[in-house]
């Protein structure tokens, strides 16, 4: 009887601590934004860019930009958050070992499926015990095609005791604005304000 109560105790623990897509606007269940991972991300076609040993520097200005004070109040404000926590170093410390010569396709059609995605939360290697019973939202950067005028990233939360994802949504945005980083770093500005529509959505 006494290691049938320690089995039910167990379960319901377990139960008590499974984030839900629902929890994503919950604000007792703490939320920590890792960045944008830009470890699968191809631009398309190859051909169309210049200057292709500079896109490390893109994805540590986009990152830069996800920190800024205006990006994180938006955030906030998007997931009627008083508070998101933020850790990018995993995704720095990810996209710092990405080679440039390997982001660069000839597939526009190239887009991440969800057994990618969770190869990704996984590769980023969080630590689950200071983030425990945490939603992680991570933006898993996709396609930025030249050729279709469009960039595509899918906004990923996922509880992080398991790593497995609650939510995936991929959104694809017209890039717009002058000088490299304004015309396809808006493509996470748009990500964060199309996720307001989520509440909607999981009410």
């Amino acid at each position: 009887m006494k290691n049938l109560l320690i089995i039910l105790f167990f379960s319901i623990s377990i139960l008590s601590s499974a984030q839900t897509k629902k929890d994503i606007f919950n604000q007792d269940v703490p939320l920590v934004f890792f960045g944008a991972d830009f470890s699968q991300v191809q631009f398309t076609k190859a051909e169309k860019f210049n200057n292709k040993p500079e896109i490390l520097r893109f994805f540590v200005d986009c990152n830069n930009l996800l920190k800024s004070d205006g990006y994180q109040k938006l955030l906030r404000k998007k997931l009627k958050r008083n508070e998101i926590q933020s850790d990018f170093s995993y995704v720095t410390k990810t996209n710092g070992l990405i080679e440039w010569q390997n982001v660069y396709s000839d597939n526009i059609d190239y887009n991440l499926s969800d057994e990618v995605i969770e190869n990704m939360i996984k590769k980023l290697n969080i630590d689950q015990e200071l983030f425990k019973n945490h939603i992680g939202l991570v933006f898993c950067e996709e396609n930025y095609s030249k050729t279709k005028t469009l960039g595509t990233v899918a906004a990923v939360f996922f509880s992080t005791n398991d790593l497995k994802p609650i939510l995936i949504k991929h959104y694809s945005i017209k890039p717009n604005g002058y000088g490299f980083l304004n015309y396809w770093g808006i493509i996470n500005l748009q990500a964060i304000n199309y996720l307001k529509k989520l509440y909607k959505e999981l009410k």
